[in-house]
């Protein structure tokens, strides 16, 4: 049985007059106008607002702490010729933010060039060694995007040093803070700015808004692009500027973009937030996990197509190196995740050797999926004492503040509730995991309880149209606060599946709709095929996504969780057996008495004789090892069986398959009339000419005329064929050749030459559980 990695909640139906003046006025399906309406949208101008991002929904730059002062320090700058640095970060919203600010001072006609700091050499934020290069080459202002808020040692080195410095960030703001010129920030303590989710992007955005005096809405596309990355939220004015700025990310105006979108199989012009979050986003974040992320705002920043496609290039090949460094890196971690020692712990502190420090974070996410336990993966590099980390969270478990009392232990550590980062002494991996552990007892963290899984509402195979895709896209961009809907399919009836993926890691099925195929795309699951084999009995959590496949749109739908019903069918129907297929802690059913012996003594299971009365077996997995001599055996063995939860059908079948029906009885009449009319017939010579005459196998031939035999209808001499002299009255299906060869073209057909669906369908009906 496949459990759903998700608690699902549906959500509940809302009052009809709101849900249908939305869907009336929005032009949008039922079930979407109820999902507005439990997000807050309770009104049709609202919902419109929301559905068709206007201008007016974004404010004003000037309601920013610190907009004016920013302002009128960096206009400074530029009337007096100082040289300007734009301070970044190796992300993706760092680059877009940097991008942004550059090009806006470039605009202006500013002296100005950034900084992108050095994940390894220069860690994240303000550093006062890259600050002291900076002022060496002859910087006078210091603009910091999405970092800067921390800084305060590194601001007063810059002042000490009679360089100014006007922060832009949106990270937590500590208790202490920099001595800055300004400290643009949405959420600055006694703000009156109403929305404090903007990313690092997103205030640079207002910044270069600020100093151009008009919006810029070429920019739009880079914020895009930073806020998606950055999973801020995807409300109220971030969901205005993203969708706005995925229009503008649609006419393809960057070339780097461009290039970048053509190498990762985007169609541009149809681009959604769920390409920025699959492919432009894990790109540019790959430069500054394994490269240099000023790389980055090259290719965002350019104006040559061949620079563009050359730097696209680059950072394609960055993302693969970081997609291989991660897959090795992950299995590594994760056999350590599953070692004893680590087996009965609530977290997890994975210490590896020469693992790349750029991608840790991504296999903490990774072990947190596969374990569903808080994670932190950190590496130390040979001949050194300091490990460097990043961790990753669950719902339920406070990361930050289960370390954050014990910095002592660390040389280094910042971070929130589901992620930190860390570096620390080697000598101190126990007291961390020590620590780690006790704040899962303190704080009650309870892995058996599972994440809330929001479900729109539930749909049919027949409603997932490209109609219903385009109306789930009006609510784009997708993120937090606006999450992408999830619908439950109730019992699909399963058509095929398959492994797919370099390794087989992804799986791929269809469910039935109308006579169509509709494929369902599971990434990362590929170790789950037999739950979805045709006729599983499963219930689904997707979501609609758009196949764009040389220029034909298809419609197909996402795993996000799924979860079966009855017993799960394993068709593993084998033409030989081998040693490696009796080594389950399972009931072996075995219907040939030789084949029972040879196996008995050589499992580690138990070996039943499935011809003699099966009450029950001890275990929760049922093997049937070969076929039976009748359909009956089967079934018995299986109605026998209640609760079992799982069924492996080897099905090994010594005979040879029959390759014929069973005759009909007016095949038996008009052989019994052929042999009448002609007499003696010599089957040695005429049996294929007396099959063809009756249009019937030689295989049917030869069952039919021993069934006569059997009845004493004919005999056979020599060869020669001819009726008895005295023929009694008989009925066919009372002779035992009739019925043994019945019997065996039933196996045949139920167990042997069924496809898996069909199958699995009669091996479900026959249980005792169903």
């Amino acid at each position: 049985m496949l459990d759903a990695k998700f608690n699902w909640q549906m959500i509940p139906q809302q009052p009809d007059e709101q849900v249908k003046e939305i869907q009336e006025q929005c032009q949008i399906p039922p079930i979407l106008a109820n999902l507005l309406v439990a997000r807050g949208l309770t009104n049709a101008h609202d919902a419109q607002l929301f559905l068709k991002s206007q201008l007016q929904q974004i404010q004003l730059p000037n309601q920013l702490h610190d907009m004016e002062k920013a302002v009128k320090r960096i206009r400074k700058s530029i009337n007096e010729g100082q040289k300007i640095t734009v301070y970044g970060d190796y992300d993706a919203d760092g680059m877009t933010a940097t991008s942004i600010m550059f090009e806006a001072l470039e605009t202006l006609g500013a002296n100005v060039n950034y900084y992108i700091p050095n994940r390894f050499r220069d860690g994240y934020g303000p550093n006062q060694k890259a600050y002291q290069k900076i002022i060496d080459d002859g910087t006078k202002l210091i603009i910091t995007v999405d970092n800067g808020v921390t800084g305060k040692n590194e601001v007063a080195f810059a002042k000490e040093n009679d360089v100014d410095v006007v922060i832009t960030d949106h990270h937590s703001i500590p208790q202490e803070l920099p001595d800055a010129e300004a400290i643009v920030h949405p959420q600055f303590p006694g703000s009156e700015y109403s929305f404090g989710d903007l990313s690092g992007v997103g205030v640079a955005f207002k910044v270069a808004w600020a100093l151009l005096d008009e919006f810029p809405s070429e920019m739009l596309d880079l914020v895009a692009i930073g806020e998606i990355a950055d999973l801020v939220s995807m409300a109220k004015e971030n969901h205005a500027l993203v969708k706005l700025g995925i229009q503008q990310l649609q006419q393809g105006l960057r070339p780097g973009i461009h290039a970048l979108l053509k190498i990762a199989g985007v169609d541009e012009s149809n681009l959604t937030s769920q390409d920025i979050s699959f492919a432009l986003a894990p790109r540019l974040n790959a430069l500054g996990r394994i490269a240099d992320g000023n790389d980055g705002v090259k290719l965002l920043t350019t104006v040559s197509e061949n620079e563009a496609d050359q730097l696209a290039h680059q950072v394609d090949q960055c993302n693969k190196e970081r997609q291989l460094l991660v897959d090795q890196i992950f299995k590594e971690a994760k056999v350590k995740a599953l070692a004893p020692d680590n087996l009965t712990r609530k977290t997890l502190l994975i210490v590896g050797h020469g693992w790349h420090q750029g991608v840790l974070g991504i296999v903490a996410s990774k072990i947190v999926e596969a374990t569903g336990k808080p994670t932190i993966i950190a590496s130390v590099n040979d001949g050194e004492l300091v490990a460097k980390g990043s961790g990753r969270s669950v719902e339920g478990y406070d990361l930050f503040a289960a370390l954050d009392p014990h910095r002592k232990l660390m040389t280094a550590f910042g971070g929130h509730v589901m992620a930190c980062g860390m570096s620390f002494m080697i000598t101190q991996v126990p007291a961390i995991a020590k620590v780690l552990e006790e704040a899962a007892d303190q704080q009650k963290l309870d892995l058996n309880q599972k994440p809330k899984l929001r479900v729109a509402g539930r749909i049919s195979p027949n409603d997932v149209t490209q109609e219903l895709y385009n109306a789930i896209q009006k609510l784009a961009p997708f993120g937090p606060d606006n999450d992408e809907p999830v619908f439950e399919i109730d019992t699909p009836e399963i058509v095929k599946a398959q492994q797919i993926g370099n390794s087989n890691q992804h799986l791929k099925f269809g469910i039935n709709s109308q006579g169509q195929v509709i494929d369902v795309l599971a990434f990362n699951h590929g170790e789950q095929l037999h739950y979805f084999d045709p006729g599983a009995q499963v219930k689904l959590a997707v979501k609609l996504s758009m196949n764009n496949w040389r220029g034909q749109k298809q419609v197909q739908l996402m795993l996000t969780d799924g979860e079966s019903s009855g017993t799960l069918i394993l068709d593993q129907r084998a033409k030989r057996l081998v040693p490696s297929m009796f080594t389950d802690q399972a009931d072996y059913i075995v219907f040939n008495d030789q084949l029972r012996k040879n196996i008995e003594g050589n499992t580690a299971g138990r070996v039943l004789n499935g011809s003699q009365p099966v009450k029950g077996t001890n275990s929760n997995e049922l093997v049937i090892v070969d076929v039976p001599e009748s359909i009956d055996e089967l079934v018995h063995v299986l109605q026998s069986n209640k609760g079992v939860s799982e069924v492996k059908l080897y099905l090994y079948n010594f005979k040879n398959v029959h390759h014929s029906d069973l005759p009909t009885r007016k095949h038996f009449v008009r052989l019994f009339q052929t042999i009448r009319q002609h007499g003696q017939i010599n089957l040695n010579n005429q049996m294929e000419d007396l099959s063809n005459y009756l249009q019937i196998s030689t295989e049917q031939l030869i069952f039919m005329t021993k069934v006569f035999l059997e009845l004493r209808f004919v005999t056979i001499k020599n060869g020669l064929l001819n009726l008895a002299s005295n023929i009694h009255k008989g009925e066919l299906k009372e002779t035992e050749t009739y019925r043994k060869y019945a019997k065996r073209l039933q196996v045949e057909r139920v167990l042997i030459k069924s496809d898996t669906r069909s199958l699995n369908e009669w091996i479900q009906k026959n249980l005792g559980s169903n």
